[in-house]
């Protein structure tokens, strides 16, 4: 799972596993962040799902093949290793738009007009299990409220939900815990969130209906406190479009963008301002072609800086620069 592990990204793993499975096939579900946001860690807990954080020292040897689901080919760690020790791509899986030619998987399959990876990952399922997963079967159960969770999870409670989303809910209804699902989406604000929004009520810029605001140096383990900030500042009245970032563990730019704009495509709203990395030529941001979006900048060798102060003024200012320089604003009006 590149990137911060989400409900679509979880559970179109999950789907893989089980469909690999089937072959004789061992998977591990492998991550490169802590899963930090509640309802993501009630995920996992509730259905006893493994994910194996990645570290330098982990071992390659036993693994031939991997594959990549719900991805904006976020550069990654492991990138270099996979080369090393001839581990293949054998599928890249994701349902946003990419502006690149997709890495050289053995199969891709990438849908923009569909709402969730979960649900491209039940179309395989219908194929391999027509006549439909077990409700007896434990397994089976935490594998269908997992996609179902993932389904509603990107495509806002079903309200962006394309025709193949619903098909894929349709699908899994008869073997989904529901019990599980409220559990999983119970609302719970965490102290730190609570903290982050308030800090990014205070730093707020308001540019006619586009909100840009900041959260300063925060711990990977609140990471996933972002979006939800982003969300509850686009709230507010007169908004449409949100991006919150801050610094994470003094190493990362991350971001989010919200929107509910109907000029704003959040995919090549962030290619396009935030460009690729000259290194890998891997965009630092991208999202859905409707309302939601996310970015990562290294910070480099600017992270060995012994101002923080500095370099997150810098870091500031260079963000904002280029997002107003994109939509065209020059000056900014604090709000109320």
């Amino acid at each position: 799972l590149q990137g911060t592990p989400d409900p679509d990204a979880i559970s179109a793993a999950l789907a893989l596993g089980f469909l690999a499975s089937r072959f004789d096939i061992d998977t591990t579900i492998l991550c490169f962040h802590g899963v930090s946001h509640h309802e993501n860690r009630a995920l996992v807990k509730r259905l006893g799902i493994s994910l194996v954080k990645y570290t330098s020292d982990f071992d390659l040897t036993p693994f031939g093949i991997y594959s990549i689901v719900d991805s904006q080919r976020v550069q990654t760690p492991i990138d270099a290793r996979l080369h090393d020790h001839a581990v293949q791509l054998l599928a890249f899986i994701d349902h946003h738009r990419e502006d690149v030619t997709p890495p050289p998987a053995k199969f891709v399959d990438i849908r923009p007009q569909v709402g969730s990876t979960a649900a491209i990952l039940c179309e395989y399922l219908r194929e391999a299990v027509p006549e439909g997963l077990s409700p007896s079967d434990p397994e089976q159960v935490g594998l269908a409220t997992a996609l179902m969770h993932g389904l509603r999870s990107d495509t806002g409670r079903f309200l962006l939900a394309t025709q193949d989303d619903y098909e894929a809910a349709a699908y899994l209804a008869p073997c989904v815990d529901t019990q599980v699902i409220e559990i999983i989406e119970r609302k719970v604000l965490a102290p730190s969130m609570l903290d982050m929004f308030e800090n990014a009520l205070v730093n707020r810029r308001i540019h006619d209906n586009f909100i840009i605001s900041d959260v300063g140096y925060i711990r990977a383990a609140d990471r996933d406190a972002i979006p939800q900030v982003a969300e509850l500042l686009l709230a507010r009245e007169g908004t449409d479009t949100v991006l919150v970032f801050g610094i994470v563990d003094e190493t990362m730019i991350d971001g989010s963008l919200r929107t509910r704009s109907e000029t704003i495509n959040p995919d090549e709203f962030l290619k396009e301002v935030l460009g690729a990395s000259p290194e890998s030529g891997k965009f630092y941001g991208g999202g859905n072609i409707r309302d939601r979006g996310g970015f990562q900048i290294p910070l480099g060798f600017f992270s060995l800086h012994e101002d923080k102060n500095q370099i997150y003024t810098m870091a500031r200012q260079v963000i904002e620069k280029s997002f107003l320089n994109y939509i065209g604003q020059s000056r900014t009006r604090k709000g109320s």
